[in-house]
């Protein structure tokens, strides 16, 4: 008797199988894909697609690393990774401190933006924290004081006009004795941009979302393949929602900046600066204006060099204004470093080193002005109200 494989093969074993080789085959595409595409999002996509992709699949607005702020337009979110364990219950970065503040205590508060906030370095590496713990070295120069908390009042993307906004609302009732404003960086954007706004509107529309994942990129959080389509499908979407400014500008867009439409209007940025002075001087609160150092190495600035050089001229205009400010204000302006390429990590933002040399000339500054303070007739630190400013001007 002849045996035919073929015709006496059981179909009830052979298509079992057939579905366990189509199943392998399927996963193994699957992870061959999901392999591929990781590679090609990490290499190809860039840095501020992959932070906004992570925003979109994030629960809420867990992914968002500032939240919008109805009165300085944006704030940290305590969910984010990057602040989880950095934030005090009210709101800033640094250990918690009370109110109201207790006697004896020399309280400073420090204003601005990232430089201020200092992203890129270690909680203990920030300028604020360095300023505190010299002062706390140091003060058998102010006998009236036996602690010292120094409050980091800075947000990063915050400008002269959010700062002033900050200080205003919030800052101010943390009861500082001395505010240490270093404020600019951020403010080269409306000048660059025609149409300038005094509100600054026109240049930092509020950019912050809280949006809630859609199906595609709930999806898209378990899958690089999913997350590389979006971000080609999605672009607009990828580039938008999560973006410190209105736009990231571009190495073109540096080349081609150009602040002289906007020339007459410089003064902007000094009155946001000389509010801040009187917000501070009415209330007897001394106050000690920061410069604003760049970085000197080229390099920093990326690979097209001509960016730092409108970067630094546009800089050097604010802080004419800076310096004319504090000048018809009769306030300390204090010049930090001096600083070289070890100091920053990038253009702007300085490494621990550099935040070291910040705190230095800061707290020198802060100890001869409160020092002179306590022997004049009228000390730096000391709450005046306007009916002992009337005597002593008697």
């Amino acid at each position: 008797m002849t045996i035919h494989p073929a015709t006496d093969r059981n179909p009830e074993i052979s298509r079992p199988k057939k579905k366990i080789f189509f199943i392998a085959a399927a996963f193994m595409s699957i992870v061959i894909l999901e392999l591929g595409s990781a590679v090609i999002y990490k290499f190809l996509v860039s840095g501020p697609a992959k932070e906004n992709v992570r925003g979109l699949t994030g629960r809420g607005s867990f992914g968002i690393k500032k939240l919008p702020n109805t009165f300085w337009h944006h704030e940290f979110n305590p969910q984010h990774e990057r602040y989880k364990n950095q934030l005090n219950s009210k709101g800033t970065k640094g250990s918690e401190f009370t109110l109201p503040k207790p006697k004896g205590e020399l309280r400073v508060v420090c204003v601005g933006n990232s430089t201020v906030e200092s992203t890129g370095v270690a909680p203990n590496e920030t300028f604020p924290h360095y300023l505190e713990e010299i002062l706390g070295e140091r003060l058998d120069l102010l006998p009236q004081y036996n602690t010292v908390k120094v409050i980091n009042g800075g947000i990063g993307s915050h400008n002269s006009a959010f700062n002033l906004a900050y200080l205003a609302f919030r800052l101010l009732h943390f009861e500082p004795d001395v505010v240490v404003i270093k404020s600019s960086y951020n403010d080269y954007l409306p000048y660059i941009i025609p149409g300038m706004a005094y509100d600054y509107t026109h240049a930092f529309p509020n950019p912050f979302h809280l949006i809630r994942a859609s199906p595609y990129w709930s999806l898209a959080r378990y899958s690089h393949f999913l997350r590389l389509v979006g971000v080609v499908l999605f672009s607009d979407e990828v580039a938008v929602p999560f973006r410190d400014y209105s736009g990231h500008l571009t190495p073109e867009q540096f080349q081609e900046m150009d602040f002289s439409s906007n020339a007459d209007k410089f003064f902007v940025y000094a009155e946001n600066i000389r509010s801040m002075i009187l917000l501070s001087k009415g209330r007897g609160i001394d106050v000690l204006i920061l410069d604003l150092p760049t970085s000197p190495d080229p390099d920093h600035f990326g690979k097209h060099r001509f960016v730092g050089i409108r970067f630094k001229e546009l800089i050097k205009r604010l802080e004419a204004e800076l310096e004319r400010i504090t000048e018809e204000e009769r306030t300390t302006y204090v010049r930090t470093g001096p600083f070289d390429r070890k100091d920053f990590w990038d253009h702007v933002h300085n490494n621990a080193s550099g935040n070291r040399k910040i705190a230095e000339s800061a707290a020198k500054a802060l100890l001869r002005s409160t020092v002179r303070g306590n022997t004049d007739s009228t000390r730096a630190t000391e709450r005046i109200t306007p009916a002992d400013a009337t005597s002593r001007r008697r």
